[in-house]
């Protein structure tokens, strides 16, 4: 049937379901579509939750890396600043420590994420019914969060550690 005709032929076949054929099961184009576009907002949304568990995994992990390496490194940084080293040199070395790891793993997160969607999955789904669309906007959304805490995150530390002084620190044993 050609597309001009379709809801005639839909509204003849209803009439005939209902006068002549009452068991009969007619689904239409447009039922079809409606069902595929459910299904497509459905494994979109599952889509969505699975990329946002990931990310919070991946914030938080990246924040723990962040508080363990200067948790650990306390007394490195009593010796430093016994030697001269004030605390506001000390809170930039840390922010821009962070922002270096930030940087790195944003790098790889960009390059791997390209690769492996923009080949694999592409070639998993070429020649299928579906369409493929490849877009880095989770990892953008992402990316002033993981500044953001690249930042906060050893200044925060940081404050923690100076609430003892430095020959405080010095003294404690690991």
């Amino acid at each position: 049937i050609d597309d001009s005709h379709m809801e005639e032929a839909y509204e003849l076949l209803k009439e005939y379901r209902q006068t002549k054929a009452v068991g009969m099961n007619i689904v239409s184009r447009k039922e079809i579509e409606a069902q595929y576009e459910a299904e497509t907002r459905s494994s979109a949304v599952i889509g969505y939750a699975i990329s946002i568990v990931i990310a919070l995994v991946g914030i938080l992990n990246f924040i723990n890396s962040m508080v363990t390496a200067i948790i650990s490194r306390k007394k490195e940084f009593a010796m430093i600043q016994s030697v001269g080293m004030t605390k506001r040199q000390l809170r930039r070395m840390l922010a821009l420590e962070g922002l270096s790891y930030a940087g790195i793993t944003l790098a790889v997160s960009f390059a791997l994420g390209t690769v492996t969607v923009g080949v694999f999955v592409r070639a998993m789904v070429a020649g299928g019914y579906s369409t493929f669309r490849f877009t880095l906007l989770p990892l953008v959304i992402c990316t002033p969060v993981l500044l953001l805490f690249a930042v906060l995150v050893p200044y925060i530390c940081f404050r923690n550690l100076e609430k003892r002084s430095v020959v405080e620190r010095l003294r404690m044993a690991d």
